[in-house]
């Protein structure tokens, strides 16, 4: 990552069109304090089903919510090509293409939910309506210099 990613200010959402992707998830359940480890653990497993296929990772690891409540339900993996070897917890799916609804958040991650809700009003004010569940993916990760950065993306219908 450029350093000037790593300072830019969060961005005004724009809709963009993006390609689809197939990827290895894991599906995760957990309040919000559980999701750092649920994720880390889905990481590491789609990462190594990934590479034991002889596939590829071909994207930053990112989570899909299906549900965010009380109960946070997400799929967690990677974008990969090649052929998955499927596991008992790690499957594929395709993240949708077409036009989705794009922002990027410089931040902490326990702020990330500003940037969502921001998207969402946005999106409101655009009368734009989602055509399925969004995702993040992490550009940066925590490990790593300067504030993380997520990219969010989100389908909407055309």
């Amino acid at each position: 990552m450029t350093d000037t990613l790593r300072t830019r200010a969060t961005v005004t959402p724009e809709i963009v069109e993006h390609p689809k992707r197939t990827a290895a998830v894991v599906r995760v359940e957990g309040r919000l304090d559980e999701l750092p480890k649920l994720m880390g653990e889905a990481f590491h497993l789609t990462e190594q089903a990934i590479g034991e296929s002889g596939a590829v990772v071909a994207g930053p690891p990112f989570a899909r919510y299906l549900e965010f409540g009380e109960r946070v339900i997400a799929e967690v993996g990677f974008p990969f090509e090649g052929t998955l070897v499927r596991t008992d917890r790690v499957r594929e799916v395709t993240l949708p293409g077409g036009r989705l609804v794009t922002t990027t958040h410089v931040g902490p991650y326990d702020r990330l939910g500003e940037t969502w809700e921001r998207t969402t009003a946005w999106m409101g004010e655009h009368e734009l309506v989602t055509a399925g569940p969004g995702w993040e993916c992490y550009l940066t990760g925590p490990d790593e210099s300067g504030s993380p950065v997520t990219e969010i993306l989100w389908p909407i219908r055309s």
